[in-house]
C-alpha cells in the first residue's frame, strides 16, 4: 500500500484517528523513525509497512484523509494533542474538527484574526451557530472544543492569553427520553429485515435491547468480548471504559446460531475478529446498525421514530419498572453520574402519574 512513503508520520496519524490504541501507533511511529534515520529499506521497514497495512485495511471504510479539514495548521495539531494526549474516541474527533471548521469559516467571514477573538465575540459566534439551528448541546459542545482549542493554543504560546476561561455553557433543557413499550420492542425484535444477513440483523436486534448498549459499542465488539460461554459480554463505553453486562437466555440463542451458521460465512479474512460483519466481511459500522433498526421498525409498523439508542432508553427504563436497583442500572449504561441514570425514574414517574390519572375515582 505504501502507507508510509513521503510523510509516514501523519500517515500513522490517521491510523490514529481510526481509534487504534495509543501503544500501537507510538509503536508504528518509532518503527518507521528507527528505520528511516538508519536508512534500512529492508527488513524493518517492510515489517513496519505490513503492520500500518494489516491495521489500515481492518479499518479502511474509516480513513480519513485530514487534508480534507480545511483547517489551519494549528487546528490540525489540536486534534493531534485531543487524539494521543487526551486519548478522545475517533466520534469526538470528528465532533471537534466539524466545530473548528465551523469557527474558521465564521472567523474568515467576520475578518477576524483569531489573536484578537475574545469572550465577547465567542458570545456572537455561539449566537450565530444558535440561527444555523444547532441545539443547545451541540453549541455547548463546540463551546467545550473550542475552549480546549484556545487553552491548547495559549499553552502552545501560540495565543497571548486564554479569553474563554469565564465564558459559561448554556442550560439545556433536560427532556425525557423517549421509551418503547415491551409489546412495540417485541414487535421491532420480531421483524428483522428479510434476507440473506437475517441471522445477523436479528442479532443487532437482540444485543442492543439485551445489553442496552449504544450503536458504537455494537459495532466495536470482537468475538473476544464474549465472556463466560457468551453469558457476559464486555462493551467499551465512553472513555474507553469497559463494563460487563450479562446477556439474557433469547439473545444468547440468537448469537448461537449466528456465530455457528452464518458468520462463518460472512468472514472473508482469518483476521477479521469482529463479531458483526457485513456481506463483504467487515466489520460493521454504526450506520449499518442504524438502517437494520430503522428498517426492522417499518417492518413492525412502529410509527414513532426509532433509533439504536431507543432500545437502550428501553432498557433502562423497563428494568427500573421491573424493581432493578438504580445503582445496578448505572452500572449497566456506564453512566459516570448517577443523575444521568435517575432521568429514567422520571419516566417511570409519568407513567404512574398517567395510570393514577386513569383509574384514581378522585384523580
Amino acid at each position: 500500500m505504501g502507507l508510509l512513503n513521503g510523510n509516514g508520520y501523519d500517515t500513522i496519524l490517521i491510523l490514529g484517528y481510526l481509534g487504534l490504541p495509543i501503544h500501537i501507533c507510538q509503536l508504528l511511529i518509532s518503527a518507521h523513525h528507527y528505520a528511516s534515520s538508519n536508512q534500512q529499506p529492508g527488513t524493518l521497514r517492510n515489517a513496519t509497512v505490513s503492520i500500518a497495512s494489516v491495521l489500515a485495511d481492518v479499518s479502511m471504510q474509516l480513513v480519513i484523509n485530514m487534508s480534507d479539514l480545511r483547517l489551519p495548521d494549528s487546528g490540525h495539531d489540536f486534534l493531534r494533542y485531543c487524539r494521543f494526549e487526551r486519548q478522545l474516541s475517533p466520534r469526538t474527533l470528528e465532533a471537534y474538527g466539524a466545530d473548528l471548521l465551523r469557527f474558521h469559516t465564521w472567523l474568515q467571514a467576520q475578518n477576524m484574526r483569531l489573536e484578537v477573538f475574545d469572550a465577547a465575540a465567542c458570545g456572537d459566534f455561539l449566537q450565530y451557530c444558535a440561527q444555523e439551528g444547532l441545539a443547545v448541546s451541540s453549541r455547548n459542545r463546540c463551546l467545550s472544543a473550542l475552549r480546549a482549542y484556545v487553552r491548547f493554543l495559549h499553552l502552545e504560546r501560540q495565543l497571548p492569553g486564554d479569553p474563554l476561561q469565564q465564558v459559561r455553557s448554556a442550560k439545556a433543557r433536560r427532556r425525557l427520553p423517549e421509551v418503547l413499550s415491551p409489546t412495540e420492542v417485541e414487535a421491532l425484535l420480531a421483524h428483522p429485515p428479510p434476507g440473506p444477513e437475517q441471522l445477523r440483523d436479528r442479532l443487532i436486534l437482540e444485543l442492543l435491547y439485551a445489553l442496552g448498549g449504544r450503536a458504537s459499542e455494537l459495532a466495536g465488539l470482537g468475538l473476544d468480548h464474549l465472556r463466560d460461554g457468551g453469558r457476559l459480554v464486555v462493551l467499551r463505553g465512553k472513555g474507553n471504559k469497559d463494563r460487563m453486562v450479562p446477556l439474557g437466555e433469547a439473545a444468547r440463542q440468537c448469537c448461537r446460531r449466528y456465530l455457528e451458521e452464518l458468520r462463518p460465512q460472512l468472514q472473508r479474512d482469518p483476521r477479521q475478529t469482529a463479531l458483526l460483519l457485513t456481506r463483504r466481511g467487515n466489520a460493521m459500522r454504526r450506520q449499518g446498525i442504524w438502517r437494520v433498526v430503522q428498517t426492522a421498525a417499518a417492518l413492525a409498523g412502529l410509527r414513532q421514530r426509532v433509533y439504536p439508542h431507543l432500545l437502550r432508553h428501553s432498557f433502562a427504563t423497563h428494568l427500573l419498572q421491573g424493581g432493578a436497583d438504580l445503582r445496578a442500572v448505572q452500572e449497566l449504561l456506564g453512566h459516570a453520574n448517577l443523575s444521568t441514570t435517575e432521568r429514567y425514574t422520571h419516566v417511570d414517574a409519568t407513567r404512574l402519574r398517567d395510570i393514577h390519572r386513569q383509574c384514581h375515582p378522585r384523580a
